[in-house]
C-alpha cells in the first residue's frame, strides 16, 4: 500500500524526489525554486553544462486524466528549451499508457517513458533505498503502515489522545538536529531526558522518536499518563519497552510533583532503565523545573542520567532552514488565502519572522491556526504574525478578551486552575458552581457541547472513548466518557500571568471553587512553588521574560497582592474543599480509571503556605491544632515513605508558638519512625537534620534519639562504604557514592576520623578501565547495529540572508 503522501508539501515532494534520484544515481544534484526558467526543480550539472534537469508535479491522489492539463500546458512552456535529458516525477498515479503518451506530449525535450516516475515508481525506489525514506521524516511518520499501527494497537487503547494528536499533527513536524543526538543519548543511556522553555517542540521530539523505534525496531511503547506506576505495572522483563513520560514534572509548578510523591520511585526506574538491555525511557519537562526540582528533591538530584542522558531543547538545535519549514508547514497546511500567502511573501518578508528572536514553534502554531477567526483581514496576515512575536502574551489577551463570550471564557479560568484535563460532566459541574458564584447564567450541557466544539483546536483537545469508573457519578466503563483539555499549555501560563495582575480575579476564582484542585492552583499562583528559593516571580519572569535539602530554614515570603479579605475566600475555599472529591483520574485495579485523591497531608501544605503568605494569620489555632494532629496520627500508623513525605510539613508547622509542643511530639515521632530504617547516607543525613536543624525545641526523646543515631552511623558508614564499593560499576555511581557518604560524613562531623577508603580503591580501578576503553573505542570503527537507521547527524550550518540559492527563499516560492 502506498505511503501517504496528501501530507507532503510540494517542497517535501521536491526534497524527497531529489534524495532519491541521488540515492538512484550516486551523483550530488541541486534542488532549485520555481523561478522565471521554469521547468527545472533539479538538475545535474556536469563540466559547464545541465546533463539531467528534472521536473517535479505533487499531486498526490490524482489520476493522469486530473493532472493532464496541467502537464500539456508545461510541454508546451518548455519546448525546445532543454537539450539535457528530462525527467517528469509525480506523485499521481500513471499506467503504462499513460506514460507513452506523456512521452509524446513532452516530445520538444529529451523525455523517455523510463524517466516519467509515478508514484508506484517512487514507492519502488524507497524499497531500494530505504535510507532516503530515513532522512525525509515526514515520509515515514505519516506512512500508512504506520498510521495503522498507531490506530489499531494497544497504544491506541491505552492513549487515545496521543495518538490522536500524533495523526493529526504529523504532517507539521520537521525533522531537526535534536533528533539523532536524541537517538544517541538513547542508545548511550537508554534514558533520554528532553527539556527546554515553553512551546520549543519537546513534546513532538519525544513523540516522534517514539514513533520512530515503533516503525523501525518493534519497540513495545508504553505511555505514563499519570506517575510512575504506569511503567512499573507494565513493566514485562522479556519485551522491547519504550516509555514516553511527557511532563514529568508537571507544567507550572513543583506542586505537581508533590502531589505525586513519585521522586524516589522515579529513580529507582530510571536505573532499572539504564541497567537494561531492552528498555528505553523518553521523558519531557521545563528546563526550569527540572533545574528546581534536582536542587529540592534529593532522588531526583542522585540521577546520573538527568545530566547525562540530557539533551536541552532550545533554538539552537534548529537551524534557520528548519525554523523556515516549521512557519512554512504551519501556513501550507492551514489553507490560508493567497492574500495571506502575498503578504508574507512580499518583500521576502518571511524572512522576518524566521529570523525573529521570539520564533516559537508553538507560539508560530497559534497565530496561523487562529488567523481565520481573528477578524484581520488576509493582507494583514504578515503584521498579525509580527505583532504577536513582539508580544507573545498581547496575542493571548487579544483572543481571550475580544474574540469569546463570557461562557467561553469563564469555561477556560475553570479549566486552567485545573491544570490537567477534566471529564465533561466534572467540567459541567465545576461551570456552574464558578457561574453560580459569579451570579450569572448557567451553562447547559447543550450549550457546553457547542462552546466545546467551538474552541476544538485552537483552545482545546477533546477525547472520546475514554474509560472511567465512577459509579457515584454515573460513569461507567462500558459508556465511553469525554475528556477536555488544553492544546497549548501556554494559554495556562498566560492566565497565571493573567491573575498575578487582576487579584480581584482571583478573590472570584477562589469563591467558584468546585474541586480542591483549583484552589491548590491559585494558592500556587499567588504563593508561587513549594521550594522557598524559587519565589512565583522568578517563574513568571521565565514564563514571558525570556540550597539542597538539608539546608532549614524559615520560608521566603513575597509582599501580599491579595487585599485584605480576598486572602480569607481563598482559604475558606480550601477549608471548606479539605475533603471533597477529586477531578484527577488514575488507573485503577480494574477496568476504566477511577477519581484520584490528593492526600490530605498536601491539602494541608497548600493551607499553610497561604497561611505563611499571610502573616500566619488566616487558619485560627483550633485548625493549625488538627493539622498538627492529623499529622502525628498518619506518621505514627503510616509506611515509613509516608513518614519521610511529612518532614515537609513539619518544616512549615515550625514557628506556630500556640501549638508547640504538638509539634515537637510529631518531629520526635518522625525521627522515631525515620530511625526504624536507615539503610543509606542520605536517610542518616535526613535524620539529624529532622533532630537538629529545625528552629524547634530539643526534648528528651530528640536528645536521646540523636545520640542513639550518631552511635549508629559510626558503625553504618565504614560497612556502607565496603558493600558500595563492591556493588558500583562505573565512574559515576562511584562518584556520587563517595560524595554521597562524604557529605555524610561532614554532617555528623567525622570526615576527619572516617572516610571512603574502599570506593575510593574502587574508583581508581574503573578510572583506568574507562581509560583502556577508550583506547579500545578509538581503535575501530563502531556503530550500534540497533540503531543503524534511526537517522544521521546532519550539517548545523546556517545559509545567510540574501545570499544566492539561499534555502529560505527556494522553500517560500512554492507557496507562490
Amino acid at each position: 500500500m502506498p505511503r501517504n503522501y496528501t501530507d507532503l508539501s510540494p517542497h517535501d515532494f521536491e526534497i524527497l524526489t531529489r534524495d532519491l534520484l541521488q540515492a538512484e544515481f550516486g551523483v550530488l544534484m541541486e534542488s532549485f525554486p520555481k523561478g522565471p526558467d521554469g521547468g527545472v526543480d533539479i538538475r545535474l550539472h556536469r563540466n559547464g553544462e545541465e546533463s539531467v534537469v528534472v521536473q517535479c508535479k505533487h499531486s498526490p491522489g490524482k489520476t493522469f486524466s486530473q493532472i493532464k492539463g496541467q502537464l500539456e500546458s508545461e510541454a508546451r512552456k518548455i519546448a525546445g528549451r532543454f537539450s539535457a535529458r528530462y525527467i517528469l516525477v509525480t506523485s499521481a498515479s500513471i499506467t503504462r499508457a499513460n506514460k507513452a503518451e506523456i512521452a509524446t506530449m513532452f516530445s520538444g525535450v529529451m523525455l523517455n517513458e523510463e524517466d516519467i516516475l509515478g508514484v508506484d515508481d517512487i514507492e519502488n525506489l524507497l524499497r531500494r533505498h530505504p535510507e532516503v525514506e530515513t532522512r525525509n521524516f515526514k515520509l515515514w511518520i505519516t506512512s500508512s503502515a504506520i498510521l495503522d499501527f498507531l490506530v489499531n494497537s494497544e497504544l491506541h487503547r491505552r492513549s487515545i489522545r496521543l495518538v490522536e494528536k500524533i495523526v493529526s499533527r504529523r504532517r507539521l513536524y520537521v525533522h531537526s538536529e535534536a533528533f539523532p543526538a536524541a537517538l544517541q543519548i538513547l542508545e548511550q543511556h537508554h534514558v533520554c531526558v528532553i527539556s527546554g522553555e515553553p512551546g520549543i517542540g519537546k513534546t513532538t521530539l519525544a513523540e516522534t522518536l517514539l514513533v520512530k523505534l515503533m516503525a523501525d525496531h518493534d519497540w513495545q511503547p508504553h505511555i505514563a499518563s499519570e506517575d510512575i506506576s504506569d511503567i512499573e505495572r507494565v513493566w514485562n522483563p522479556g519485551k522491547r519497552q519504550v516509555f514516553l513520560y511527557d511532563d514529568f514534572l508537571g507544567q507550572n509548578s513543583l506542586l505537581d510533583n508533590l502531589n505525586k510523591n513519585e521522586d524516589s520511585r522515579l529513580a529507582q526506574v530510571v536505573e532499572r532503565v539504564r541497567n537494561s538491555d531492552n528498555k528505553l525511557l523518553i521523558m519531557t519537562t521545563r528546563e526550569y523545573i527540572l533545574r528546581r526540582a534536582q536542587q529540592v528533591y534529593e532522588p531526583l538530584h542522585r540521577i546520573p542520567s538527568l545530566g547525562e542522558g540530557k539533551i536541552i531543547l532550545n533554538l539552537a538545535y534548529y537551524t534557520r532552514e528548519q525554523k523556515a519549514r516549521i512557519f512554512y508547514n504551519h501556513v501550507y497546511f492551514a489553507e490560508l488565502s493567497s492574500g495571506s500567502h502575498y503578504s508574507i511573501l512580499a518583500e521576502k518578508r518571511y524572512r522576518n519572522i524566521v529570523d525573529h528572536p521570539n520564533f516559537n514553534p508553538r507560539l508560530i502554531e497559534l497565530v496561523t491556526s487562529n488567523f481565520k477567526r481573528s477578524g484581520v483581514t488576509s493582507v494583514g496576515f504578515y503584521d498579525y504574525v509580527i505583532s504577536a512575536l513582539d508580544d507573545p502574551s498581547d496575542l493571548w489577551e487579544k483572543i481571550f478578551q475580544s474574540q469569546l463570550s463570557e461562557p467561553e471564557r469563564s469555561l477556560l479560568l475553570v479549566l486552567a486552575t485545573v491544570r490537567g484535563q477534566l471529564e465533561f460532566g466534572d467540567l459541567l459541574r465545576a461551570l456552574n458552581f464558578y457561574q453560580d458564584s459569579s451570579q450569572v447564567s448557567r451553562t447547559s450541557r447543550h450549550q457546553l457541547r457547542l462552546i466545546l466544539k467551538k474552541l476544538h483546536g485552537t483552545f482545546l483537545n477533546i477525547s472520546s472513548d475514554v474509560r472511567l469508573d465512577d459509579q457515584h457519578n454515573g460513569l461507567h466503563p462500558k459508556n465511553p466518557s469525554t475528556f477536555i483539555g488544553f492544546a497549548n499549555p501556554s494559554f495556562v501560563d498566560y492566565i497565571s500571568k493573567y491573575l498575578a495582575s487582576h487579584p480581584d480575579e482571583i478573590f472570584q476564582m477562589a469563591r467558584g471553587c468546585r474541586y480542591f484542585e483549583q484552589a491548590e492552583t491559585l494558592v500556587t499562583w499567588e504563593t508561587g512553588p513549594e521550594s522557598p528559593r524559587w519565589p512565583f516571580e522568578d517563574i513568571i519572569s521565565i514564563f514571558f521574560g525570556g540550597g539542597s535539602k538539608g539546608q532549614r530554614r524559615r520560608h521566603h515570603v513575597e509582599p501580599p497582592r491579595l487585599a485584605p479579605g480576598q486572602q480569607n475566600v481563598l482559604m475558606e475555599a480550601m477549608i471548606r474543599l479539605a475533603k471533597s472529591e477529586s477531578c484527577y483520574w488514575v488507573k485503577g485495579a480494574g477496568e476504566g480509571l477511577r477519581r484520584g485523591f490528593i492526600s490530605i497531608r498536601n491539602r494541608h501544605l497548600a493551607m499553610l503556605r497561604l497561611n505563611s503568605k499571610y502573616g500566619e494569620s488566616l487558619l485560627p489555632q483550633h485548625q493549625l491544632a488538627h493539622v498538627a494532629r492529623e499529622a502525628l496520627e498518619r506518621v505514627l500508623s503510616g509506611s515509613l515513605k509516608d513518614v519521610t513525605d511529612e518532614v515537609v510539613l513539619i518544616e512549615r508547622l515550625v514557628g506556630y508558638s500556640a501549638i508547640s509542643e504538638i509539634v515537637v511530639s510529631l518531629r520526635d515521632a518522625a525521627a522515631m519512625r525515620l530511625m526504624e530504617s536507615l539503610g543509606s547516607p542520605v536517610e542518616f543525613r535526613n535524620t539529624l537534620s529532622l533532630l537538629t536543624e529545625l528552629d524547634i525545641q530539643a526534648s528528651l526523646k530528640s536528645e536521646q534519639a540523636e545520640v542513639e543515631l550518631r552511635d549508629r552511623f559510626w558503625d553504618f558508614a565504614e560497612e556502607w562504604d565496603r558493600e558500595e564499593a563492591l556493588r558500583v560499576n562505573d565512574v559515576p555511581a562511584c562518584e556520587e557514592a563517595i560524595s554521597d557518604l562524604g557529605e555524610t560524613l561532614r554532617e555528623f562531623a567525622l570526615d576527619g576520623l572516617l572516610g571512603t577508603p574502599k570506593l575510593e580503591e574502587r574508583l581508581v580501578l574503573l578510572q583506568e578501565e574507562l581509560a583502556e576503553d577508550s583506547e579500545v573505542e578509538e581503535d575501530r570503527d563502531y556503530h550500534s547495529p540497533s540503531f543503524d537507521s534511526l537517522g544521521d547527524k546532519r550539517s548545523t550550518s546556517v545559509v545567510q540572508s540574501g545570499q544566492p540559492g539561499d534555502p529560505i527563499d527556494d522553500l517560500f516560492s512554492t507557496l507562490s
